[in-house]
């Protein structure tokens, strides 16, 4: 059993139908968890919302979203025309777009995305949270810490209880111990032990010409999966 866990998608369906080929993904007994941002931006938004919500369904508890900022937006888009102007302006557009070509609307599943997207996943070995945070326990932390928060990776400054966020874009996925120096560049395909403490980013900017990263844990090892 492996948990495969997957940085910002961003409407980029054919890279994550590669990632996890890539990956082995078995859905009869792997976890799959996306950091947030399923949709927004990307052509095939529709397609990547659908997927996760079949893998829901039918996975159940191993199949965890996370609500990213993205997902927020268009939660509090719904009938506000101000929160949907921002929404728009940070690629909803695309996504409505996206849904209407299949004769069906984004406001029609706020419910599902308000019921099924979580604020923070967490196991013995890790935990995930879209964005960052600055307490150790997720449920410490404000929801909008959670889902926004850039600090944590800009400044290197998260040391606790190993946490894996997406959110900020990246070059490359990096570890960051919390110490406010530089972070260490995390090679793809190689196994390694999971630390025990620091961050992970692995968001590396699919939808802007980077790869799609997943990060592949059995136990306490891990290693890199990408696909452009």
């Amino acid at each position: 059993m492996k948990t495969i866990v997957i940085g910002d998608i961003h409407g980029c369906f054919r890279q994550l139908s590669d990632l996890l080929e890539t990956a082995d993904f078995r859905q009869e007994e792997d976890w799959i968890i996306s950091l947030g941002d399923l949709m927004d931006r990307g052509k095939e938004s529709y397609e990547v919302f659908d997927f996760f919500r079949r893998l829901k369904t039918e996975m159940g508890e191993r199949c965890v979203i996370i609500r990213g900022n993205h997902e927020q937006m268009l939660m509090d888009a719904g009938d506000d025309w101000e929160m949907k102007r921002l929404w728009f302006a940070n690629g909803g557009n695309k996504t409505e777009k996206s849904f209407r070509s299949h004769k069906d609307r984004t406001k029609a599943h706020i419910p599902w995305l308000s019921t099924h997207t979580v604020l923070y996943y967490t196991n013995p070995f890790f935990q995930c949270v879209h964005a960052g945070l600055t307490e150790e326990n997720p449920w410490d932390n404000p929801a909008d810490t959670l889902i926004w928060d850039r600090t944590a990776i800009t400044e290197n400054s998260y040391g606790k209880k190993l946490t894996i966020v997406g959110h900020t874009p990246l070059q490359n996925p990096v570890y960051l111990r919390g110490d406010g120096v530089r972070g260490e560049v995390l090679p793809y395909g190689v196994r390694q032990l999971l630390p025990e403490t620091g961050l992970m980013g692995i968001d590396t900017g699919c939808v802007f010409g980077g790869r799609l990263t997943a990060l592949v844990a059995e136990e306490k090892e891990y290693w890199l999966v990408g696909c452009r």
